[in-house]
């Protein structure tokens, strides 16, 4: 019986496909070199292997199959960049490299999967958990963008710029602003700002200005106010809304700090027109709403000061 049991298992080994498994690489820049060199895209695989539950079934339900291996392996090369809870998973220096490259990339949820040109282009892919039907769906519109990219590449001017915004307008919304070499591509092509990407790139460069900063000022948010107004007062149409979002943080970081300490009626006077500061921050409907109270609350300064004292004196 057992000599049979090992001729059924040699049998099987002997007729069952040989399956190659696809090989995963951790270095996006030689992919993409190696990709140039052999006429394929990149997928990037944003990962947390050890902790995120549509990352594992995805790879084990899809990445890690025959079906997959022969679906893709002729058109992409493979990148995994995970960012494991247990950091020896990859290392201390791959998982510090990993994390820079999800915030170059802006990802904002895992899995994400990017396919990217040689150029560097974002060309196709999705966030969050998918299904072989959605990723093969996903990778086939990726190629099909992939080709329209090549094809761009041969035009110039309007006409290239078109082809290109045409691909990127096309995007999942969380893939658009990791796309920026498409975009500065677009904007550069775009002499005569017909797709409107020129005056996206610098509204971008503008919030990128601002980002470092406010940085600089290493959350201390008294300085990082007059920044943001001096930015506020500057900013392009497309970024107002952005940076009263981010002054309004500020000003209640100011405004919590300050209750901490506030004992003069001079001091609440100062949160007072701190809290009206905020009022211009919040969207038009509400602005009326929240300076109704704001008027109501500190309407009485010393007995707001009174307030403040007590509950400091609970804490």
């Amino acid at each position: 019986m057992f000599k049979k049991i090992l001729y059924m298992t040699g049998l099987v080994a002997a007729v069952a496909p040989a399956f190659a498994a696809i090989e995963w690489t951790t270095d996006l820049d030689a992919a993409r070199t190696k990709a140039a060199a052999e006429g394929k895209s990149v997928l990037v695989d944003f990962t947390g292997s050890d902790w995120c539950g549509y990352c594992i079934q995805l790879k084990k339900n899809v990445f890690d199959t025959a079906e997959f291996e022969a679906f893709a392996k002729d058109d992409f090369l493979f990148v995994e960049i995970d960012v494991p809870r247990e950091v020896s998973r990859v290392g201390q220096e791959l998982y510090n490299k990993n994390r820079q490259l999800c915030e170059q990339y802006k990802i904002s949820g895992f899995p994400t999967i990017m396919i990217v040109t040689p150029e560097g282009y974002i060309v196709g892919g999705f966030v969050g958990g998918a299904n072989m039907a959605r990723v093969k769906d996903s990778l086939n519109a990726a190629k099909a963008n992939a080709a329209k990219v090549a094809a761009a590449q041969k035009l110039e001017g309007s006409a290239k710029a078109k082809a290109l915004a045409e691909v990127h307008a096309g995007l999942a919304s969380d893939l658009k602003p990791a796309n920026a070499l498409m975009m500065h591509a677009i904007a550069e092509a775009d002499t005569d700002n017909v797709t409107g990407m020129r005056d996206l790139a610098k509204a971008e460069a503008q919030m990128e200005e601002l980002n470092k900063k406010l940085s600089a000022t290493r959350g201390d948010a008294e300085k990082a106010l007059p920044i943001i107004n001096e930015a506020i007062a500057n900013a392009y149409p497309i970024n107002l809304e952005s940076m009263l979002l981010i002054k309004g943080q500020i000003i209640m970081a100011i405004v919590n700090s300050r209750l901490q300490v506030a004992d003069s009626i001079e001091e609440v006077e100062a949160i007072h027109q701190l809290m009206l500061e905020l009022v211009e921050c919040a969207p038009a409907d509400r602005k009326e709403l929240f300076r109704k109270k704001i008027e109501k609350d500190f309407g009485d300064p010393a007995a707001m000061l009174k307030r403040i004292r007590e509950t400091r004196a609970r804490k």
